[in-house]
């Protein structure tokens, strides 16, 4: 299956993992492609860090009951009861546990009386373009939970590392600016995926300005890249957008105005999105343009070559009659006619080849 088809079915929804027509609202589906489940503990102050992998819901609760930040990392979607039991002790509602587990979902933000969810996703470069990966965010006044699709493509290690390392604000605030750190890492990662697409379509200019014309199949799987990011990108603006509105006591104002840098990174990507989109259609536009030429250039040729060959046959079919007797033609008993024939008929190549340079119709 190829990144573009990946994107379009975790963007677009299809061949989603959806609950059954009829099952109850919060149902968990099991995917049996999911990647296995992981919890990951990291609970951090201005003066400690901690970090474990834990296998049982019941570690947390010493976490859980501190005073300090507790960041509950989940990765993959395997085991779906481990996930279910969790979402109980955290008192999380099914509805949002659904939206976390099932995939895809499209990018929203959500208050519950207790939490703040926002669901979206976050681009990954690959060999092939790009991959999409649906990323959940709950946070309250005490803990961070997240959800990632994939064990082995870790999304937030490096702001773990950057938690660990105690660089920035992050060690020194609560778990709203960790929300807003974790989101932030999603949006800007956005931008890498833009700049190498637009790389991808600067490569793919010069492909066409040197002539090479069959490119058509890779500049449509381009233009297919552009659309599934643009859309991607829409939606997570407008699910930043949404969290902008969105009162509750554990996000101040100071988490808002970060918060507010996360949607203007945002803006700035729909229009990057934009601008691609409609480079997209200008090598679609020069593509055309420059199999035009080139169909030009080759019925001009042809036409030159039928152009010249056209007197030349009249006379062949003249003088491929051969009359003798009354009326003859004279010239067929002209010494050393057949030689004059050859250079008439050079002498009218020249001549009609440097018409066509005077008018300008040929050699430029």
């Amino acid at each position: 299956m190829s990144n573009t088809e990946i994107i379009r079915r975790q963007i677009a929804g299809d061949e989603a993992h959806r609950p059954p027509v009829g099952a109850p609202p919060g149902t968990l589906v099991a995917d049996p492609n999911a990647h296995e489940t992981r919890m990951l503990v990291i609970d951090y102050g201005p003066e400690h860090f901690e970090q474990r992998e834990i296998s049982e819901c019941s570690d947390l609760k010493p976490y859980i009951e501190k005073q300090s930040v507790t960041w509950i990392d989940v990765t993959g979607f395997k085991n779906i009861e481990l996930i279910r039991v969790l979402g109980e002790m955290l008192d999380i509602h099914p509805l949002a546990l659904a939206d976390a587990v099932n995939v895809p979902q499209r990018a929203k933000a959500e208050a519950y009386p207790d939490y703040v969810f926002i669901v979206t996703h976050a681009p990954e470069l690959t060999a092939d373009g790009y991959y999409s990966e649906q990323a959940g965010v709950l946070f309250s006044d005490h803990f961070v939970l997240t959800f990632q699709e994939r064990r082995d493509e870790d999304i937030f290690k490096v702001l773990r590392d950057r938690i660990k390392a105690s660089r920035g604000l992050v060690r020194r605030k609560g778990p709203g600016y960790l929300a807003y750190t974790i989101i932030d890492v999603i949006t800007d990662s956005y931008f890498n995926v833009l700049d190498e697409l637009e790389n991808k379509l600067d490569a793919m200019e010069k492909r066409i300005l040197k002539s090479e014309l069959n490119v058509l199949e890779d500049l449509y799987g381009l233009r297919h890249q552009a659309m599934d990011l643009r859309r991607a990108i829409e939606s997570h603006r407008d699910a930043l957008s949404t969290l902008m509105h969105i009162q509750v006591p554990f996000m101040n104002d100071e988490v808002r105005l970060y918060m507010r840098d996360c949607l203007d990174h945002s803006l700035s990507q729909v229009a990057m999105a934009n601008s691609l989109m409609d480079y997209v259609v200008s090598l679609r536009e020069l593509l055309a343009s420059e199999q035009a030429q080139r169909l030009n250039e080759v019925t001009k040729v042809l036409t030159m070559v039928a152009t010249i060959f056209i007197p030349l046959s009249f006379f062949a079919g003249v003088y491929g009659m051969n009359f003798e007797g009354a009326g003859n033609m004279p010239e067929l008993d002209t010494p050393y006619f057949y030689w004059f024939w050859w250079a008439a008929m050079l002498a009218m190549i020249v001549g009609m080849v440097w018409f066509f340079k005077r008018k300008g119709w040929i050699g430029k």
